[in-house]
């Protein structure tokens, strides 16, 4: 009997001693869970706060850009107004920032038949005074502007692609950057395809207003972009916009022949974002508005219009040539 009870006793130590092994374990469990646990929260709270600096210093850098620019544009006169041959009577500077005066048809006269004055050709002046911008913004090479939107910026272009990523008209360094021209584009848009670049942004300043034309109304209502530079002014007639991987695919700067560039035109024509009516042809010079997408990684929105020039009959209206 004394054996069993022995037996019995050393049965419950050891039952006692498992079960508290088993304590421990669960509290060495419940431990290991809350460390995981207070770990996720923690790397929870540090997403949340990377977030909102990230947020926030987007939108300061949006503030700084938008106040930057507002002050630059306030400082510039735009579309002086345009003198006429002596002895030609006053004209009124025209309202419109598009307007480019040319000569008038022979035989034109500005003191008789009624005819409007005449304006020398010579007299027309560009968009802004480009030379005056160029002691303070050495790399500029145009303007662009889309009215009613914060689409209102000159153009620079340096020697690479990387300096106006970060840097502002008057090269001071800045996260908005700049709205720029491939370097190895003539900065007279001279080429079949011309690349502008600008920043991506949420607040719509410098290429922001870009991702507005995955609206179709948006199109509609604004279908063409200005262009302006020291010797012309343009329109960017837009036919299309598309969503491209730039990790495997970039704009074409030129063409193999002319079936090549059809294909082109075939091809955004079909990707295109927004349904346009205008297309482009063997002899047209393109502009690519390039700019950062989120829909997947590299992803960038390529905007793509045809470049027409402005040009003007003396009396003030504008024609597209």
């Amino acid at each position: 009997m004394s054996d069993f009870f022995k037996e019995l006793k050393d049965q419950e130590a050891t039952e006692a001693e498992e079960e508290k092994k088993n304590k421990a374990k669960r509290k060495r469990s419940r431990k290991k869970k809350m460390i995981a646990l207070y770990t996720l929260l923690g790397i929870s709270l540090a997403a949340v706060i990377v977030c909102g600096v990230g947020l926030g210093l987007e939108l300061y850098t949006a503030r700084k850009s938008i106040a930057y620019y507002e002050t630059l544009n306030s400082g510039i006169v735009k579309r002086p107004g345009i003198t006429v041959n002596p002895g030609a009577g006053a004209a009124a500077p025209s309202s419109s920032p598009a307007e480019r005066p040319q000569l008038p048809s022979s035989g034109s006269s500005g003191s008789s038949g009624g005819l409007p004055p005449v304006v020398k050709d010579e007299s027309w002046v560009p968009y802004v005074d480009f030379k005056a911008l160029e002691t303070r913004f050495p790399g500029i090479v145009a303007w662009i502007h889309l009215n009613g939107t914060l689409l209102d910026y000159p153009v620079m272009q340096g020697t690479d692609n990387a300096f106006y990523l970060s840097h502002l008209p008057d090269g001071s360094s800045d996260r908005a950057g700049s709205v720029f021209l491939d370097h190895r584009n003539s900065p007279d848009f001279s080429d079949v395809n011309s690349l502008l670049y600008g920043h991506m942004s949420r607040a719509g300043e410098m290429f922001g207003t870009l991702k507005e034309y995955r609206n179709q109304a948006f199109y509609e209502a604004n279908p063409v972009i200005d262009l302006y530079t020291p010797e012309h002014d343009y329109k960017i007639v837009l036919i299309a916009g598309y969503l491209v991987d730039s990790g495997v695919e970039v704009p074409p700067m030129s063409f193999s022949d002319d079936a090549a560039f059809e294909r082109y035109i075939s091809d955004l024509k079909r990707r295109s974002v927004f349904r346009s009516s205008e297309t482009a042809e063997v002899g047209d010079r393109l502009v690519c508005l390039c700019t950062c997408a989120y829909d997947f990684t590299n992803a960038r929105l390529v905007i793509v219009g045809k470049l027409v020039e402005v040009s003007w009959t003396p009396g003030g209206t504008m024609l597209a040539q």
